[in-house]
């Protein structure tokens, strides 16, 4: 016990150089020794920091990964485009022509009447009476058919319709009695020479057993 007083009471056990004074005021080599006598632990060493520059480059390589995977995303995003090459649709499109004529309610060679504008949930619409001259799916309608459509040159998604021309027209049916396109690319098929001639950005045909009810070839 006299040489643990001694020890503490010594006014300077380590030379200056060699000592790192402790919080209690004791040197390192002072504690260590009295440690070994009373079984008190040794103060831990300080906690080790991680060098200021491996924090820069950490954060360096998440800040790249990140933009990384934005222009990923960026990238396969602007690669979606709709048949035409232009940018992706808000309606549908169907691949295959059993997933298009699946999707109408009504498959019918029809004459395009005259039309009348209406302005209908922010858009310019078209309702024209079709005169119907065939059915291929759906219940005969009759003679005509009310057919709604964005109106022509209004906005990006438009169908090429004419009045007076005849059509191959898919439609859905509507609460109001009208019908609509199945979608603007592919929901007319015009006429001509007794074929039905899909359009530019539609490379979907008509099945047989369609083209054989309207009486008309692909």
């Amino acid at each position: 016990m006299m040489r643990v007083k001694s020890l503490v009471g010594a006014a300077n056990p380590v030379p200056a150089p060699e000592r790192e004074q402790q919080p209690d005021g004791l040197s390192a080599r002072a504690l260590t020794e009295l440690a070994a006598l009373v079984g008190t632990p040794t103060p831990s060493a300080a906690p080790r920091r991680t060098p200021r520059r491996r924090l820069l480059i950490a954060a360096g390589a998440c800040t790249v990964a990140a933009a990384a995977v934005a222009v990923g995303v960026t990238a396969v995003l602007s690669g979606l485009e709709e048949p035409g090459g232009g940018p992706l649709a808000d309606e549908p499109f169907y691949a295959s022509t059993a997933e298009l004529e699946e999707e109408a309610d009504l498959i019918v060679l029809a004459r395009l009447g005259a039309g009348r504008e209406e302005t209908a949930d922010d858009s310019d619409r078209t309702v024209a009476t079709a005169v119907v001259a065939a059915t291929a799916k759906g219940a005969d309608p009759g003679r005509t058919v009310e057919v709604s459509y964005t109106t022509p040159g209004s906005g990006p998604e438009t169908a090429d319709l004419t009045e007076g021309k005849e059509y191959v027209l898919l439609l859905d049916a509507q609460d109001d009695g009208r019908f609509t396109l199945v979608n603007t690319t592919q929901g007319v098929y015009e006429v001509n020479g007794g074929r039905a001639v899909a359009g530019a950005d539609n490379d979907v045909t008509l099945s047989t057993g369609v083209l054989k009810a309207l009486r008309l070839t692909s």
